[in-house]
């Protein structure tokens, strides 16, 4: 019987309304959540357990612009998760974190409570905030050595690859005023590039004095050896002892995150042969699926809910009991979504379409018809899941690393040039709001003034 390791997302595993069952059918959710808020209200910081049990909270591109907040709803909902995985008997053979979700793993594991992890975070954040180091991390659709030979080219002193996550993605972090210029080269060189939503260059060395803050400032932390077995992408090994957890939380910030590694020394060495990603939304199944051989069993969050319950309910094959309906029922018919409050900012408004770009697109409704399809098939969702109000990430799980791969696919379709670095594409966030993208685009490509696909 082949060993499963349990797979904890980063900044991926927060969606709005997330536990809200969980919460009434698990008393230790409740705990768990009771003692992230704490640490937060200590820090200043508003709960968040108010966001993972309404789904009317904010999506997940609104609560990025507190950033605390976000990674401690991420931490709060993979260790609620867990732990009721853990009450149904799956409690996995080995556990492994992707960046943030590495404390989160040490948490599941007993290395550091709930209310420690979290205030890792906030010192971190504090640390981060203190030495303002603008930056943020962009994801290229390349390999590691091609990341590394591009951010030689462009020059500057803090590009760095610093997430290697799958064969063909490399996440490269870097000052506010380099990024721009990585981004432009990959374009130039028709190389998909995605900015994430983060506001520091996480993984880099230009982040050392911030992690001698943090360090000094969790020193008294109780930290104890794990109680379940972990596999560090940081470290690149097992943890085993209290040292490697301080390791793990002194450097962070720094080191890099060799994920397509860990999945397969996990796969090679250790016998795994399930990984299981327990969040809202399937951030880590497609790496792995990427990196691991065909025969490897790859069990991740279903589309057309985020709803944990329900998540569980597939991925353990169990019902819970509990009111949230089944993933087929999810996806059969789905309900439309409430409307979200307070809603997140509109995208500018839009011109009318020019004849010609009428001619080059269908009329809008036909376009949002041939939207649905291409990201139906690409996925493997049912077309009904996606509904004219459903929210790409916040509803259906659908990572922004992958919805841009999609709109660079149907930009080639149509010929249509690429959004203007200004543009926040991330806005467009239900296919009608895309469809109204590409009708923007495709104005603006027909405009006199306007000559060839932009860079």
């Amino acid at each position: 019987m082949p060993y499963t390791a349990i797979q904890f997302p980063g900044l991926g595993g927060y969606a709005p309304g997330s536990l809200r069952h969980l919460v009434a059918a698990d008393f230790r959710v409740k705990e768990l959540l009771s003692e992230v808020d704490q640490a937060a209200r200590e820090y200043g910081v508003p709960p968040v357990s108010v966001t993972l049990t309404d789904p009317d909270g904010p999506d997940i591109e609104e609560l990025a612009q507190t950033p605390t907040r976000l990674h401690l709803a991420s931490l709060a909902s993979g260790l609620a998760l867990y732990a009721a995985l853990v009450a149904r008997g799956r409690a996995g053979d080995v556990l492994v974190g992707h960046s943030t979700g590495e404390l989160t793993a040490l948490a599941a594991a007993g290395c550091l409570s709930a209310y420690d992890a979290a205030r890792v975070i906030c010192e971190r954040e504090i640390a981060l905030a203190e030495g303002n180091f603008a930056g943020g991390l962009t994801a290229l659709r390349i390999g590691a050595r091609r990341a590394e030979h591009l951010c030689g080219a462009v020059g500057g002193w803090s590009l760095q690859p610093s997430l290697f996550n799958a064969p063909q993605q490399t996440v490269v972090s870097g000052s506010a005023e380099e990024l721009p210029l990585l981004e432009k080269a990959a374009r130039a060189l028709g190389i998909q590039a995605t900015r994430l939503l983060v506001v520091y260059p996480h993984h880099n060395p230009v982040l050392a004095g911030a992690a001698r803050q943090v360090a000094r400032s969790t020193t008294t932390y109780r930290i104890q050896d794990p109680l379940v077995r972990v596999f560090s992408p940081l470290l690149g090994q097992p943890v085993r002892t209290a040292g490697d957890v301080r390791r793990i939380i002194n450097r962070h910030l720094t080191d890099p995150v060799f994920f397509v590694e860990a999945l397969r020394e996990l796969h090679a060495s250790h016998g795994v042969g399930r990984f299981l990603e327990l969040g809202p939304r399937a951030i880590l199944t497609p790496c792995a699926a990427e990196s691991l051989p065909p025969d490897v069993e790859l069990l991740g969050p279903p589309p057309g809910t985020t709803e944990g319950c329900a998540i569980l309910d597939e991925l353990t094959g169990q019902r819970s009991g509990g009111p949230a309906p089944s993933v087929t029922e999810a996806t059969a018919a789905p309900a439309p979504p409430a409307p979200r409050s307070p809603a997140p900012p509109a995208p500018a408004a839009l011109p009318a379409p020019s004849t010609a770009s009428s001619r080059r697109l269908p009329e809008r409704d036909v376009l949002v018809a041939e939207l649905r399809g291409t990201f139906a098939d690409a996925l493997g969702y049912p077309e009904e899941v996606f509904t004219e109000e459903a929210h790409l990430e916040a509803d259906l799980g659908i990572a922004s690393v992958k919805r841009t791969e999609l709109l660079v696919g149907l930009l080639d379709r149509y010929d249509l040039p690429t959004p203007p670095a200004d543009l926040r594409v991330r806005d467009y966030n239900t296919l009608p709001k895309l469809a109204d993208l590409m009708l923007l685009l495709a104005a603006e490509d027909t405009d006199p003034g306007e000559s060839g696909r932009a860079a």
